[in-house]
């Protein structure tokens, strides 16, 4: 009986150092998600108070709604975050990562997406004019119902994206990857995809074709041979004011003079 009293005390200290070891990791784990989610909340007041965030983590954040003119959110990380119907005209997201983001109705009109990484993004409904989306990754990004002419689009990644319904009048897609794009419904009037890999991108009857005329449009045909023959397309962001087919230069020339 006397030699039971040690291994009791064992059995009972064995168990105290036990719970005291997962009393000690559950505080740790709460301090670190404390850690975690700080910065999220201290990035979205920065943004909110500066209209700059560069290199912030805001990932999962809820931006919806929000007034983000010109905002510079340069390689910050957006993933998963809300920015439905927020107004990001003129923001700088270059190099940001929006991956898995909800920008559905979001107003982009001359944002610099440049090189963002868009995998998986929401742009449903977006609205926007000369946006820079050249070299972005928007692989199976949905764009269904968007306004989006004018936009850059060169170098882009779309494979597997849903552009149905949506207004890509005189967007440029040159040398874009558009593998499996879904251009149903789509305007793509005065569209350029020179170079473009068109293999496997669906359009029908209620597709508008480049050229005006309804689809299906001959996708490879438009690849191989880019611009309407006789047709001089200028460059999209000449300057603010400068129609499409107006010489940027002498466009600056003349604000210039004047």
């Amino acid at each position: 009986m006397q030699m039971a009293q040690p291994r009791y005390w064992f059995s009972r200290a064995g168990q105290i150092a036990g719970l005291a070891f997962l009393a000690a990791t559950a505080a740790m784990a709460h301090a670190a998600t404390a850690q975690t989610t700080v910065p999220h909340r201290d990035s979205r007041d920065r943004l909110l108070a500066t209209n700059a965030c560069v290199k912030c983590d805001l990932s999962g954040v809820d931006l919806s709604g929000l007034n983000l003119m010109g905002a510079d959110l340069s390689q910050a990380d957006l993933s998963r975050a809300n920015l439905a119907g927020a107004y990001l005209t003129g923001a700088t997201l270059y190099q940001a990562k929006l991956t898995g983001a909800n920008l559905s109705g979001a107003v982009i009109g001359g944002a610099n997406l440049s090189a963002a990484d868009m995998g998986g993004v929401n742009l449903t409904r977006a609205v926007s004019s000369r946006a820079n989306l050249n070299m972005a990754n928007l692989a199976r990004a949905d764009f269904s119902g968007a306004k989006l002419e004018y936009s850059n689009m060169e170098g882009a990644i779309l494979t597997g994206a849903n552009l149905s319904r949506t207004d890509l009048y005189e967007s440029r897609f040159l040398f874009a990857d558009l593998t499996n794009v879904n251009f149903i419904g789509a305007n793509l009037h005065e569209a350029d995809f020179s170079h473009a890999d068109v293999n496997g991108v669906a359009t029908d009857a209620t597709t508008t074709c480049p050229d005006l005329k309804p689809g299906p449009c001959d996708m490879h045909v438009l690849s191989e041979s880019g611009e309407k023959l006789g047709t001089m397309r200028q460059p999209h962001f000449a300057g603010e004011g400068a129609t499409p087919r107006e010489d940027p230069f002498q466009f600056v020339l003349t604000l210039y003079e004047g």
